[in-house]
């Protein structure tokens, strides 16, 4: 019997702590399968670069910087104690959510940005990236730095 009690107070927790999402297009949908469906969400406040943006690690070292800010997102979140919590704060013309991501209450967006793995999506996290860019950590700390995402894309229609 306590063992019930204590799962009901534990499914009534996660349940008080559900809230709807009001999604204005499919756009931000991604259909896996006939009862699968993800949710295209974009980190609000910076840019990373793109899956195939070259960068050079070292002289003689070219490297794909999107795929290595990926395995960054991916391995903080994984490792990162806490609760995750994701806010929706817009949409982008893509259609995709503009999200808040928290982990543990550390603003994930802004210690991409930190630890130099992403840029400032326009001044958002701007200090930051300076920093980053000063104490010459991540990218920063390249032979060669991606270049801005945005101008990256616009080259490589």
């Amino acid at each position: 019997m306590k063992l019930f009690a204590l799962c009901f107070c534990l499914a009534g927790s996660l349940l008080i702590h559900a809230e709807n999402i009001n999604i204005e297009s499919n756009k931000a949908l991604y259909f896996i399968d006939g009862d699968s469906i993800n949710l295209r969400m974009r980190i609000a406040g910076i840019d990373t670069p793109e899956i195939n943006q070259k960068c050079r690690k070292s002289r003689l070292e070219i490297i794909d910087c999107g795929i290595l800010s990926k395995i960054y997102l991916k391995e903080l979140m994984e490792k990162m104690p806490g609760e995750l919590v994701i806010s929706v704060v817009g949409t982008d013309h893509y259609g995709r959510l503009l999200v808040k991501v928290l982990k543990g209450g550390v603003n994930i967006g802004e210690m991409l940005v930190k630890k130099g793995m992403a840029f400032s999506y326009k001044d958002n996290y701007i200090l930051e990236e300076n920093k980053a860019k000063q104490e010459g950590v991540g990218f920063w700390s390249f032979y060669e730095p991606p270049i801005e995402p945005y101008k990256w894309r616009k080259s490589n229609k």
